[in-house]
Order: structure tokens, then C-alpha cells, then sequence
């Protein structure tokens, strides 16, 4: 079964990088790729794609709709799938073409938070297996978000919401760190959902010159 779960994912990374080749030219030098897992709406997979040409001023480009790999999902507060697992598949089907891959998914999702001494944060029972918006790794080539924890998706606020964490892990992939403005869409929302709508979709002018 393993194996065959292998070659699945080979043959899906053979038709990704068969694709035509993402260009790049002075003016849009960075290079994007959004990959839709499972039933994400393909609305919410276009704001994204949005966002992420304007505000990082890149191609960005839509893969071809994936399954969520059964090898991240986990019910040990409740059924949903690791982020950080995620991130890594993302991270071995990204084309080298590609600078960095962006999952999208409306399933919820979840990593362990680590406190300063490297042990998992008290109470343990809350943040071994911590539900969150997204995840992205600081200089990362994948990032993965989630539509779950973003409120009702008929209203604005659920898309601003989506745009500003996009923006944001895509940010750690390129480098930024979390930001002290509260105004910047690289703050920590600090397990807080409102956190992120006092935030700009943005970046302060320090994290600006710091990407740029």
C-alpha cells in the first residue's frame, strides 16, 4: 500500500513539472504555486492568487487539484491533518522551477508549539496537537493555510482574513521573522483570530525594505 501511495505521488509529480514552466522576468522575478487540496473552493484559491501577485508582485500560478495525503491526517484531539507534515509533501512536490508552494485547504489543521526549552507548551494536552490558520516556515520553500478557524466565508471578513495569513506565511518563506507593529500582516496574531483583523494586509515599511 505504501508503495503504491509513492508512486501516486511521483506520478503527480511528474505532471506538475510537465506543465509549462512558470517564467520570471525583472519585474515579477518571483515565482509562486498555489496547490488547492482537496474540496478548497476554488474562489477562496483565487483570492489567494490574488493577493499574492499584488502584494509580492509575482507570478503566481494554480496547480492541479490534489487529495489531502492520508499520511498527515491525525485524531488525536480531533480529525484533521498535521501542517507540518503537509509542508513537507508540499516541499518534495515542489518543481524546482517554483520558489515557493503554497497548499490551501479547508480542512482544519494543526502543529505541536514548542516552549523556549524545546519541551511542548503547558498544558500539553492543549498544544501537542494545536489547531491553526496556517503554517510557514522562516526562509521555507512550502507554506500550507486553512479556511477552517476564518469565520463564515460568505462575508468579507472571511477573505481578508484568508488574504492576511497567505501574505503572512508566504512572508516567513521569504525570510521575515514575526513583526512588532501591530499594524504589519507579519505580527503574531498570537492564537488570536482578532489579532489578524487589526492587522494590514501589508507590510510596515521595516519588513518592506527587509523583503525588497
Amino acid at each position: 500500500m505504501r508503495t503504491w501511495a509513492l508512486l501516486v505521488q511521483v506520478l503527480v509529480l511528474l505532471f506538475i513539472c510537465s506543465c509549462d514552466k512558470p517564467s520570471r522576468d525583472e519585474e515579477h522575478p518571483l515565482v509562486l504555486l498555489v496547490q488547492p487540496l482537496g474540496d478548497v473552493s476554488s474562489e477562496h484559491v483565487d483570492s489567494i492568487v490574488s493577493v499574492l501577485s499584488t502584494e509580492y508582485r509575482a507570478h503566481v500560478h494554480k496547480a492541479k487539484r490534489l487529495p489531502l495525503p492520508g499520511h498527515a491526517y491525525t485524531t488525536v484531539r480531533s480529525p484533521r491533518y498535521r501542517a507540518d507534515t503537509l509542508i513537507a509533501w508540499l516541499r518534495w512536490l515542489k518543481p524546482d522551477t517554483i520558489d515557493h508552494m503554497i497548499g490551501l485547504t479547508d480542512q482544519d489543521i494543526s502543529h505541536t508549539k514548542y516552549a523556549a526549552d524545546g519541551t511542548i507548551k503547558e498544558p500539553r494536552s492543549k498544544y501537542r496537537d494545536f489547531g491553526i490558520f496556517g503554517l510557514g516556515y522562516v526562509k521555507g520553500p512550502s507554506c500550507v493555510i486553512s479556511t477552517f478557524r476564518l469565520g463564515n466565508e460568505s462575508e468579507q471578513r472571511f477573505f481578508d482574513r484568508l488574504c492576511k495569513i497567505t501574505v503572512h506565511e508566504v512572508g516567513h518563506n521569504r525570510g521575515l521573522p514575526h513583526c512588532t507593529d501591530p499594524a504589519c500582516v507579519m505580527r503574531d496574531a498570537v492564537e488570536r483570530i482578532a489579532s489578524i483583523d487589526t492587522a494590514e494586509r501589508s507590510f510596515c515599511v521595516t519588513c518592506r525594505t527587509r523583503f525588497e
